[in-house]
């Protein structure tokens, strides 16, 4: 550990300065151990077990204080989040703070605690959690369980849409930020075609022309998930914004994506984002799906027919596929796409040209 402590306002200084003043981290830690006579005496940056790469700099950070009760270390996480914010939407990172400070006590799962915050979603300070399971070596009792959480989050704020839009920093995808979405679509698409290296998919003229459809007939894609139900989402809900204790329980974090909408968008998400990194999962997705319909109808009763959760979940497939993976897809390093190409005709283009063909109509039509 360093012995002494540097005397500027942030905690380390050089190339990777803290964010967090020494005042604030030592005051969130007199709070947290309710011992105010703790002083800080050293830190050293440290390392976050099974911690995957991502936007934005989340760092481990070993606090060592001395109070009253003697020598105290503190493990504990320091995000500065930076994901990409559409014009019109709020920080992702306020979004994140103000979820864990208005939202949390409401939250049927359990979230890290926040110890410290920038008001305006700069940096967040959390505790470092147990070393657990890591997501590669989830079991199919994990699946189901994070499954049964995530019906736990749609049934406490389901049909609630309307009641949400009082926190002004949610998402809502498909109703004030629609417009943008069908923007950034639109750049994607346009990238893709105008990159002179064909790879295996900027070659596929099929999908380009789906992409084209689903900008010419959006409503068509949109029109169901308005229809549905709406709640709180998650918004990046999958095994790496998870964590599982040694216990088997469950804690869910890195809500900069929390939004409202159909719950659907979630449980697409979360095969998809599992199915992409992780297959062959231990669980077929098919049962997955089954488990969500099946919990939620025990949970409060709804039940959607086979037709109708055909429908939300092709619509919910192509609007993942348009908002989420054409930017990305446009971005993908040729080697790494033709790589994975075949696993993205399994996990994603196959099925959106089945989508596409039951939702969108045909051109001309």
């Amino acid at each position: 550990m360093n012995d002494t402590l540097p005397d500027n306002p942030s905690l380390l200084s050089g190339e990777r300065p803290w964010p967090i003043s020494r005042a604030e981290l030592t005051a969130s830690l007199r709070r947290c151990s309710s011992d105010t006579s703790l002083a800080l005496s050293a830190m050293q940056e440290q390392d976050i077990p099974g911690r995957r790469p991502g936007v934005g700099r989340v760092r481990g950070l070993r606090a060592e204080a001395t109070g009253t009760q003697g020598v105290q270390v503190f493990d504990l996480v320091v995000k500065e989040p930076q994901g990409p914010t559409r014009a019109g939407t709020a920080d992702s990172g306020l979004r994140e703070v103000s979820v864990y400070t208005s939202l949390a006590e409401l939250l049927p799962v359990r979230t890290p605690p926040l110890l410290a915050y920038h008001p305006g979603g700069d940096w967040l300070v959390m505790d470092l959690m147990p070393t657990g399971r890591a997501a590669e070596e989830w079991r199919t009792t994990d699946y189901l369980l994070a499954i049964d959480q995530l019906v736990a989050l749609h049934d406490r704020f389901w049909g609630l849409g309307e009641d949400l839009t009082v926190y002004p920093w949610l998402l809502r995808p498909l109703d004030a930020e629609l417009n943008l979405h069908v923007s950034a679509v639109e750049s994607g698409a346009f990238k893709i075609a105008d990159i002179q290296n064909r790879n295996r998919f900027r070659k596929d003229k099929e999908l380009q022309g789906i992409i084209k459809r689903i900008i010419t007939h959006f409503d068509s894609v949109t029109g169901p998930l308005q229809a549905a139900p709406t709640t709180l989402l998650h918004g990046d809900y999958w095994p790496g914004n998870i964590h599982v204790f040694p216990d088997g329980s469950l804690s869910v974090y890195d809500w900069e994506s929390a939004a409202i909408g159909p719950g659907v968008l979630d449980l697409a998400h979360f095969i998809l984002n599992s199915r992409w990194y992780f297959d062959p999962l231990p669980i077929p997705s098919t049962e997955l799906t089954a488990h969500y319909r099946g919990r939620m109808d025990l949970a409060n009763g709804h039940r959607w027919s086979d037709g109708d959760w055909q429908t939300l979940w092709d619509c919910a497939l192509l609007w993942t596929f348009a908002a989420d993976w054409v930017d990305l897809l446009a971005a993908i390093p040729d080697t790494l796409l033709d790589e994975r190409g075949p696993q993205l005709e399994d996990l994603l283009f196959e099925p959106v040209r089945a989508a596409a063909a039951r939702q969108l109509p045909q051109d001309g039509q």
